[in-house]
């Protein structure tokens, strides 16, 4: 009989489409289980009967060497991998440069061989990096040094509602402005890896003592990279040193899921849910964090648009972790111990914590002391609805509203139901 392991990426690879199904038991688990093709499941029968357990971290399966940067010891598996690795690529095909200027909320971009751009389809927009555009995505300010220093581009996806001449309309309103000096091109976007789910199991992990901040070996359950409309779902993660990292991901979910500490205690790991890397609109719903991580819910490397919404946990931490993330929300979440909220990390060469517009709404908490985050670490920050804070009214620093009958509760589902209403 092949190792289990080896069984599981068998059933991967026997697999064209489908769910496969992991029937109740404990399976050790000692390889990472790659996906690399779209409209795969694995599903079990339940948190409570379908376990993968990992006895070791993935450095002592495949040896990394650590490397120092900035004088700070470090080891790749603090940073990424995972035991179930999802990954695939963007598929773009150019269509052309944007040839005007357009305005944050505008939804027309006037784009050459729009002709080739059909009703209908996905698109993406890329623009170059540079301080002018840092300081645009920052609401005035400078974008990091670290930021600047290499070649990057804010990717942005949209669909086309209609295409006439050289006007392509999409469905929703840009979250920046497009001006032709930032190289804005447009790019038919066709992912190669979508509709993968990872449900209703958990992840154990042997529980030895954590390492010390980014020496972390990779205990780590999930990771999915350059993805398009996947989730993860019903999921339980135990001493995990990481929990959900979505880098690059486009209109993802991971919803229902508890982490938990068993034999590890304190700080019990790294990242417990992670979105980076031009990760958009991703939907982070119904969590509960039964211990405590270095990093809790983290945003970073110009994610956008994400919700992390109707959660809880012990001591949560907002963690935005530089290199511009932007117009993220945050709502109906309780925070327990609010005496870590903005806690927030990241070098100081990358810039303020979070670019323009991160919200909060209604994040409740056991009324302890509450820390002001810096409007040079998060312009244009909003505060809406938590108590413990002053008044606070610049639209062009601190927007904080304490209101103590916040209606709607949860703006996600105010939106959500606004916009589903004809």
């Amino acid at each position: 009989a092949l190792p289990i392991s080896q069984s599981f990426l068998k059933a991967i690879d026997a697999t064209d489409e489908g769910a496969i199904l992991i029937p109740e038991g404990r399976y050790v688990i000692t390889a990472t289980l790659h996906i690399r093709k779209s409209r795969i499941v694995l599903k079990g029968e339940g948190p409570d009967k379908t376990i993968l357990y990992m006895p070791k971290s993935l450095q002592q399966l495949l040896p990394s060497d650590g490397f120092t940067a900035q004088g700070v010891p470090k080891l790749k598996y603090s940073f990424g991998g995972a035991f179930v690795e999802v990954r695939g690529n963007d598929g773009l095909v150019k269509i052309g440069s944007v040839l005007e200027t357009a305005k944050r909320g505008d939804t027309v971009l006037l784009c050459e061989n729009a002709e080739s751009v059909d009703a209908g389809e996905w698109v993406q927009l890329r623009m170059l990096l540079d301080p002018d555009l840092g300081r645009h995505l920052h609401a005035g300010q400078d974008a990091g040094e670290d930021t600047l220093a290499r070649r990057r581009w804010i990717e942005w996806v949209a669909r086309v509602v209609s295409v006439e001449g050289q006007r392509v309309t999409v469905d929703r309103p840009l979250r920046l402005d497009v001006r032709p000096e930032w190289q804005p091109v447009l790019h038919h976007y066709r992912p190669t890896v979508e509709e993968v789910g990872i449900e209703h199991l958990t992840f154990e992990f042997e529980g030895a003592k954590k390492k010390k901040h980014l020496l972390e070996e990779g205990y780590n359950a999930i990771q999915f990279r350059d993805v398009f409309n996947s989730w993860v779902r019903d999921v339980r993660m135990i001493d995990a040193d990481m929990g959900v990292n979505f880098g690059g991901t486009r209109f993802c979910q991971a919803e229902d899921l508890e982490f938990v500490e068993a034999k590890r205690t304190g700080l019990t790991g790294h990242h417990a849910i992670w979105a980076t890397g031009n990760a958009q609109e991703c939907l982070f719903q119904r969590f509960r964090l039964n211990t405590t991580y270095v990093h809790d819910l983290t945003v970073e490397g110009f994610a956008h648009g994400n919700v992390f919404r109707d959660g809880s946990g012990r001591s949560i931490n907002l963690d935005h972790h530089r290199n511009a993330p932007f117009e993220n929300l945050f709502t109906n979440l309780d925070m327990g111990d609010p005496r870590r909220l903005w806690a927030s990390g990241g070098r100081g060469d990358r810039g303020p914590n979070s670019a323009a517009r991160t919200t909060a709404w209604n994040l409740r908490h056991n009324g302890g002391k509450v820390h002001y985050p810096r409007s040079r670490r998060f312009p244009q920050i909003n505060i809406i609805g938590v108590m413990g804070y002053e008044p606070e009214l610049d639209p062009k620093a601190l927007w904080i509203e304490p209101l103590s009958d916040l209606f709607p509760k949860d703006l996600y589902e105010a939106q959500l139901n606004r916009r589903l209403v004809p």
